[in-house]
């Protein structure tokens, strides 16, 4: 039986020895390919087909056009409407314009001339690929939150693993959560994990061979349900990877994972501006001091000139309090826009819960209260948008004046 970690599934109708062997050597330097087997005959093939190649991720059929011309273009024609997802290839030693326009017409992708070659048939397959991944990209995708702080110290890491647990709910949702720190990062310590062996890095420098099977060794899980990929536990690690990779293993992670939450360091780096360009909100936590504020004022203005919407950036202030040094009032004149997210100061209860491996999530807190607010407006459950402005935000220097009442 095929196995369902298949990458690429292909099965031959009536194809001849020759080229049969052709095709089997072609597919056996194919990491995760298989060849499903050869059907002798073309009646009432097309549910064979559909059910020898249904577990794999993209699935190959190979129909030769010279035994019965006809009988082949009717399987070709039952596959293209009964199994969409099949992609048909036609095979002949024609090359005749007619004979081309033909299978093509029934339903064939590709055609091939016999002797059938190497490079064609890896582009062919290559090509197939890139359609089921833009299909995946085209199905509803999960969410993806980043989550970064305005400055050290602003509570980023114990906000962003309680908005995962909350949004993982017990595992009724699939959620992952990233520690996108390059090396020592704290999420599975407040977790109350043990460190993995592998962390976020190593997997996007991997983006070659990313697969649900590559992900497996990867990720820790939690009693909750949510699922962690973690960050080195080298103090001289030095991975990275390129924009590009981390935006391709994010896009990956979307369609795996109903939302993916990403626990950032400090500092808008090329790692988390990549983490951002995938995500459908990013939040900036500040608290309410006068630099920490400063610095939120400069993120949102640096994402809003990158093309960020106002419904994508999200004002999160940590350890807020009515009596703080800082109004309300102040701070959103600074920011340009509203406060999205007030989270109350519950420092002392949260360094406990944290230090003793046992996080918040589910308790009647203020602090939880806020969490699940803010879990609730990312799932649909509560109307209306609060990180959409007012008004158009003031030039930066006027708002930072009036953050230093001047």
């Amino acid at each position: 039986m095929l196995e369902s970690s298949a990458r690429v599934a292909a099965i031959t109708v009536c194809i001849d020895e020759v080229t049969y062997d052709a095709i089997s050597y072609f597919m056996s330097g194919l990491p995760g390919a298989v060849i499903a087997g050869n059907l002798d005959h073309y009646v009432n093939a097309d549910r064979e087909i559909g059910r020898a190649l249904d577990p794999a991720r993209a699935r190959i059929c190979f129909i030769d056009f010279d035994r019965n011309t006809e009988e082949a273009t009717w399987i070709t024609d039952r596959l293209h409407a009964e199994y969409p997802d099949v992609y048909a290839f036609a095979v002949s030693a024609s090359s005749d314009p007619e004979a081309i326009i033909g299978a093509m017409r029934a339903g064939c992708v590709e055609y091939f001339v016999k002797p059938i070659q190497h490079e064609r048939v890896l582009d062919a397959l290559a090509r197939v690929e890139a359609k089921q991944k833009e299909k995946a990209r085209s199905r509803v995708r999960g969410k993806v939150i980043t989550v970064v702080g305005a400055k050290g110290g602003t509570g980023v890491t114990s906000l962003a693993l309680h908005l995962a647990l909350d949004l993982a709910q017990d595992g009724q949702r699939k959620c992952l959560l990233i520690d996108q720190h390059p090396a020592l990062g704290d999420a599975s310590l407040y977790l109350g994990l043990g460190r993995h062996q592998y962390s976020f890095y190593e997997l996007a420098s991997n983006r070659d061979r990313l697969d649900e099977d590559l992900l497996k060794g990867f990720v820790s899980h939690h009693e909750s349900g949510l699922d962690v990929l973690d960050s080195s536990d080298s103090v001289d690690a030095l991975y990275g990877a390129p924009p590009a990779a981390l935006e391709h293993t994010l896009a990956f992670l979307a369609d795996s994972y109903q939302f993916v939450v990403i626990d950032c360091p400090p500092g808008l780096t090329e790692a988390t501006r990549a983490c951002a360009a995938m995500s459908e909100q990013v939040a900036v936590v500040m608290t309410p001091d006068l630099s920490s504020v400063r610095n939120a004022v400069s993120y949102i203005d640096y994402l809003s000139k990158l093309g960020y919407s106002t419904t994508t950036i999200y004002p999160v202030l940590n350890r807020y309090s009515k009596k703080g040094p800082l109004s309300d009032d102040r701070i959103e004149q600074s920011l340009g826009r509203p406060i999205g997210l007030r989270v109350p100061n519950s420092f002392n209860e949260v360094i406990r819960a944290i230090n003793s491996g046992s996080p918040l999530s589910g308790d009647k807190s203020a602090f939880s209260a806020a969490i699940q607010k803010w879990s609730r407006e990312l799932t649909g459950a509560a109307s209306g948008n609060a990180s959409v402005p007012a008004a158009a935000p003031a030039p930066t220097g006027g708002r930072l004046r009036a953050l230093l009442g001047v």
